[in-house]
């Protein structure tokens, strides 16, 4: 295998590490949740929430407009949606740090 090859793996892999969502056409998907307000957030759990602006939030957290973020397919926005939730449950988290003892 060519070593230009092996760089190119090596930076795919690390768009991978950065990211929280990579999406099925290889594109990276890193969440803002600065892109919306705690309420706007708080409002995703509500009943009478429209889908539409369910989308919307999720989409712009995403970096995607909403009519990106419908378009996906269903399996693939059931991920995408995984991921968002579990990143909004600890968002100061890094997933790609490695954790560092806390006692001595």
């Amino acid at each position: 295998m060519s070593e230009s090859k092996l760089e190119g793996e090596g930076k795919e892999a690390e768009v991978e590490r950065r990211s929280d969502f990579v999406l099925t056409d290889g594109r990276p998907i890193t969440f803002d949740f600065t892109k919306i307000t705690l309420q706007q957030y708080r409002d995703l759990f509500k009943p009478s929430q429209s889908t539409e602006e369910e989308d919307r939030l999720i989409s712009r957290v995403c970096g995607m407009d909403a009519e990106e973020y419908t378009s996906l397919s269903y399996l693939e926005w059931r991920r995408l949606t995984a991921a968002f939730f579990a990143r909004a449950r600890n968002p100061l988290s890094d997933p790609n740090s490695q954790s560092v003892p806390t006692s001595v």
